[in-house]
């Protein structure tokens, strides 16, 4: 087995490595969960289906017609339904996606009064996030005797997948037997105010029967605040179905690839700045320092390999599992973001933050095989590299912030941000937040956030893609170039 690959294997087997790495890719995980359930994007139906239910009745035989959505309207495919109507069972037929089909003989009409309704009782489950099974019942009644169909149902408060606007309306529609077409039907929105209805939008949608629309109406930020009532005209009756009110609108925001890009630095990047330059230390005092510092290999390579060979594969090999662990969170976390706004991160963006959080990790890691020659003992080995990761890692805002409060630099002037700048330049964990600046040309957000979020331009305060590749050259090269140096010539 190759030096490099050996290492790798036992990087990724030693224990402390295994619980970091499970808390990176698991809290970014949950971090990304918790993002999405919480988001304007993400109203009331989150996480839940829901149904509709419409009949028609031919002779004795009631049809009932049942479809399941998710908060956008959608079909919910993976639904198991029975309805038991006078203690008997019956199980649904799939007609399309999300819509299943019940038969049912009713009682004789001889025996009911024509006041009399059926009652019937649907069972159903459904996977829920993380494909978690939910059972729920939901009871009806049908009018089967007086009505002979339940013609066109409007469910309002869907949410629009596109942006936090919840004015979006499911049109659902099940005709009489023999009849598979349904109606043309006329929607008009109107704001409300005083009573009185300006009519703004008409749509006309033809579908057939036993079938549905979703409906998202594009209004508009105008619509803030405003609610609105909703006309249904039936193009065969005179019928007007009405609806209202439908809002307030809180808010109408488009969810876009620059918002995910954000929620992405608002909410992860701080997670990221600490757990991995701690799985770096760490993983370098486990798998190399303390090995050096007592003066033994524990393991036995059977290959002849020198002392450059020896530190170059583990540094390598560690920088393999730093990386992976990175890229691997910020996957996962994607994938999960994407269950609620439906939209991915670009390629380009999750290849980018993999590169600036990999730079921070292996910068880490660079320090501490430097350490690892240069400390006699694994306990001051050890303590060391816990005060390295206490300084950049956690307070090294806080001594920004006494020099900025010392010398009464005002927040957001020419003076702040160039010195926050270069603090960030000297800190190997600020690596991030130059890029994050990079990126976004926002000051604000991860390790480099000490003010309001604030617009730059990141060339004028020397973070460009040249400088950021000698940054991040220096600091993993210099420590490594030095740690190389003494563990062939010294030791």
């Amino acid at each position: 087995m190759r030096p490099v690959v050996y290492e790798i294997k036992r990087s990724l087997t030693n224990r402390f490595s295994i619980v970091l790495i499970i808390a990176i890719i698991g809290l970014s995980a949950l971090i990304s969960y918790e993002g999405g359930v919480s988001s304007t994007s993400h109203l009331a139906r989150t996480g839940t289906t829901n149904l509709i239910s419409g009949y028609y009745v031919s002779g004795n035989s009631v049809n009932l017609i049942t479809y399941f959505y998710d908060q956008n309207g959608n079909p919910v495919s993976d639904v198991s339904a029975r309805v038991t109507m006078n203690g008997t069972s019956y199980q649904g037929t799939v007609t399309s996606p999300g819509t299943l089909q019940f038969n049912f003989i009713a009682p004789l009409k001889d025996r009911i009064d024509h006041s009399t309704s059926v009652y019937i009782t649907l069972n159903y489950t459904y996977a829920s996030s993380f494909r978690l099974r939910t059972s729920t019942n939901t009871s009806m009644t049908l009018n089967i005797v007086n009505v002979k169909y339940s013609g066109l149902d409007v469910i309002t408060g869907i949410t629009d997948p596109t942006n936090s606007s919840n004015l979006g309306f499911l049109l659902f529609y099940v005709g009489p037997s023999g009849n598979h077409t349904a109606p043309s039907v006329e929607v008009n929105l109107a704001t409300v105010a005083s009573g009185v209805f300006s009519t703004t939008y008409v749509w006309q949608h033809e579908y057939s029967s036993f079938s549905h629309v979703s409906v998202f109406p594009s209004l508009g930020t105008n619509a803030i605040n405003k609610t609105y009532g909703l006309y249904i005209k039936s193009g065969v009756s005179s019928t007007v179905l009405f609806k209202a009110p439908i809002g307030p609108l809180s808010l109408y925001k488009p969810y876009t690839t620059s918002t995910v890009e954000s929620s992405f630095f608002s909410i992860e990047s701080a997670l990221l700045v600490i757990f991995i330059p701690l799985l770096a230390v760490f993983m370098a005092y486990f798998t190399y320092g303390k090995d050096r510092v007592q003066g033994v290999l524990e393991t036995v390579i059977k290959r002849p390999i020198t002392k450059g060979g020896a530190i170059r594969s583990r540094f390598l090999a560690n920088s393999v599992v730093v990386a992976s662990s990175i890229i691997a969170a910020v996957v996962i976390s994607d994938l999960i973001s994407f269950r609620y706004f439906h939209i991915f991160m670009p390629l380009s963006f999750v290849l980018e933050v993999s590169w600036a959080y990999s730079i921070v990790g292996i910068s880490f890691l660079a320090i501490a095989y430097l350490f690892s020659h240069l400390l006699k003992s694994p306990g001051a080995l050890l303590g060391s590299l816990i005060g390295v990761f206490m300084i950049f890692g956690l307070f090294w805002s806080v001594i920004f912030d006494v020099i900025v409060s010392v010398f009464s630099i005002p927040s957001g002037t020419t003076y702040y941000i160039t010195l926050q700048v270069l603090f960030d330049y000297a800190n190997p964990a600020g690596y991030a937040s130059l890029f994050q600046l990079f990126i976004t040309h926002s000051l604000g957000g991860g390790l480099g956030s000490f003010g309001t979020s604030q617009s730059i331009n990141p060339g004028s305060f020397g973070v460009t893609p040249i400088l950021l590749l000698v940054s991040a050259v220096l600091w993993i090269g210099i420590p490594f170039a030095l740690a190389q140096e003494l563990a062939v010539k010294r030791d």
